[in-house]
């Protein structure tokens, strides 16, 4: 009789805990030390899934890579998995003792409180675990893998290993970093090779790095060995990047003559594109309001987006310019909404010219 209980027993228990893994992640309620102790007593990590009640991409996350079967099997087995709003509560205080600094940011913690690995921002779920796995395995994670790369004990593989730990936590800075001593350590001929490809496939690479001018030396070496269409589409997606980041006018007048310069080195798909850009926000930057309109009237619609929605915005043109310079840029309005593909920037454009054409009547 003992027997067919016992027997019972487990057959429940196991239903029970295929169950909780079919519903996803089982995220606990527990107070973060009461996570460390249980972590402790089962031999597991801790999960933390950092997140904000108005985060668009944490949503993502809980509502379809958290929910799923597979994920929570690995989950439940591996961590002891809780989650805290990092504007309420205890989250408060964690959002501070662990440096969060964008949301989602996930944790995975030892039982003495070290922090093994970082995953910062949602992502597909492949993906998701592919980091997920990495940090849950010490010799893999972040953790153990910084501590070799400070003693100089990191081996080639440890090295990539490394750096997509380094991705993983969104550690850009170090990441440029990383791949700037690499970029060093090869030939020449090396530098050019497919599988090294990934020392300049970054946003951070920008046109005044060592390794951006690299590439514009040896494009013809690049072009063969990547693809013309590969390096085209990085360079243009650096110098747009590089553009669209300026803020003072400093930066727009230290930049404007060394980017002229190198441009003239280069061609490449764009490039059109990015030269329209860079003198656009030299005009922008000056408030040169002939210059602006010149180069909306010549060539709008190769302005790229993230210029073209700045144009409605040009309060300049109306409080310092002539009737006449205020007449051809209200004139633009058709021209410029027909360029857009986005319909709230249409109808925010129609709203800002209709108060322009008040103002010039």
């Amino acid at each position: 009789m003992m027997k067919k209980i016992l027997i019972l027993c487990l057959i429940v228990c196991s239903l029970s805990r295929l169950e909780a893994q079919e519903q996803g992640v089982q995220f606990q309620e527990l107070t973060f030390q009461e996570a460390l102790n249980k972590a402790k007593a089962e031999n597991k990590l801790v999960f933390v899934d950092c997140y904000t009640s108005w985060c668009g991409p944490c949503k993502y996350m809980l509502n379809n890579v958290f929910v799923l079967p597979e994920v929570g099997v690995f989950f439940n087995e591996h961590f002891v998995n809780v989650k805290y709003d990092m504007e309420q509560g205890e989250g408060r205080y964690l959002n501070g003792r662990f440096h969060v600094r964008s949301y989602p940011t996930f944790l995975m913690i030892r039982p003495d409180g070290t922090v093994q690995h970082r995953i910062v921002g949602s992502r597909k779920t492949e993906n998701f675990m592919e980091c997920v796995k990495r940090g849950a395995e010490e010799k893999t994670s972040r953790y153990y893998l910084e501590k070799l790369y400070k003693e100089r004990k990191l081996s080639a593989e440890q090295r990539t290993l490394y750096r997509k730990s380094l991705e993983d936590a969104g550690d850009r800075d170090k990441v440029k970093a990383l791949t700037g001593e690499e970029f060093k350590q090869l030939s020449d001929q090396e530098k050019c090779l497919p599988e090294n490809w990934y020392l300049y496939d970054q946003d951070e690479v920008g046109p005044q790095d060592e390794r951006f001018a690299y590439v514009l030396t040896h494009k013809a070496d690049f072009d063969k060995q990547i693809g013309k269409k590969v390096v085209d589409k990085r360079l243009y997606d650096n110098y747009y990047g590089l553009l669209t980041g300026l803020k003072s006018n400093a930066q727009v007048d230290d930049l404007f003559a060394f980017l002229s310069k190198q441009l003239e080195t280069v061609d490449f798909i764009g490039k059109e594109g990015i030269l329209l850009s860079l003198h656009f926000v030299n005009a922008q930057n000056s408030q040169n309001i002939d210059d602006m309109l010149c180069l909306l009237e010549k060539d709008v619609q190769n302005l790229p987006h993230a210029f073209l929605w700045k144009a409605p915005f040009l309060d300049f043109i109306i409080e310092k310019g002539s009737e006449e310079q205020i007449a051809r840029y209200v004139a633009l309005e058709e021209r410029m909404i027909n360029a857009l593909d986005n319909d709230k920037m249409k109808n925010i454009t129609k709203e800002f010219f209709a108060k322009y054409r008040s103002k010039l009547n």
